[in-house]
């Protein structure tokens, strides 16, 4: 939170600054925003469950089996499948501010930094079958896992806006941009999940076999193959609306892509 204040306050201080130079003020205008919007990826369907399993699979597969050859070194998988079901939510707040060309133009140039929390929270069921390759004994496990994958993470972002019709009082806009995370957002995002199920079959003692664990997104680059930067990059395309309701005070709604889906709501303030 203290990093978000402090970049809220050089942001504004920037944007005093950019306000108070004459060549810029002459030619257009400046427009300060504050926002709040409700996140989720469950409109994307089988995509986002591709995603989820290819992010789960090998973590938690690995996790399985470790756990089993602990027990009985001498067994080694033979098949793994799981089935993802999943559900995500968050939220997200930021402030901006946009400059405008031309006093009565319908393009914007604006910059903004966003405190993004989203969860992604799927839940698995899983059977791996395993062989012991020297007695060609079998065995089987099935069970179940959930998983949250938390993505905490202070952005920073560009993004280009065009208002449709802007002379009336409630008129359409567009906006496209994209921007990236600060570093720190790969310590302050985790991968938790725990599993439980049953393992059985002639190589083995019918037991129940299970564990939790969390890891954070830096420690998973850290310890796989899996390339994630250094950073985490976001994209937006919104479409919304604009309602003046005095003529420097304005409401926005919208909605759109903001890695995932966003709908928002926000006031802005224009000098």
């Amino acid at each position: 939170m203290k990093t978000f204040c402090r970049s809220v306050f050089f942001v504004v201080i920037l944007s005093i600054i950019l306000a108070a130079v004459p060549s810029l003020r002459a030619q257009g205008h400046f427009e300060f925003s504050g926002h709040y919007g409700r996140w989720s990826l469950n409109l994307l369907g089988k995509i986002a469950r591709n995603i989820v399993d290819d992010a789960t699979e090998s973590e938690i597969r690995d996790r399985i089996l470790s756990d089993i050859q602990d027990q009985y070194p001498g067994l080694s998988e033979t098949l793994y499948n799981q089935t993802v079901r999943f559900d995500s939510r968050g939220d997200n707040f930021g402030f901006g501010i946009r400059f405008y060309p031309a006093r009565n133009g319908s393009f914007s140039l604006g910059v903004s930094i966003e405190k993004c929390s989203f969860k992604v929270l799927p839940t698995l069921t899983s059977h791996m079958d395993l062989q012991d390759m020297s007695t060609l004994e079998t065995a089987t496990f099935d069970g179940s896992a959930g998983a949250t994958a938390m993505i905490k993470a202070l952005a920073f972002l560009l993004t280009l806006r065009w208002d449709i019709f802007p002379s009336a009082v409630v008129h359409p806009y567009i906006t496209f941009g994209g921007g990236i995370s600060t570093s720190k957002a790969l310590d302050d995002s985790t991968l938790s999940y725990t599993y439980s199920g049953q393992l059985a079959g002639d190589a083995v003692t019918t037991q129940t076999v299970g564990s939790s664990e969390t890891k954070t997104l830096r420690e998973l680059k850290n310890e796989s193959d899996t390339k994630l930067p250094n950073f985490i990059p976001f994209i937006q395309f919104n479409i919304g609306l604009k309602a003046k309701i005095t003529k420097h005070i304005h409401l926005l709604a919208d909605f759109g892509v903001f890695d995932g889906f966003m709908v928002s709501g926000g006031l802005a303030v224009r000098l």
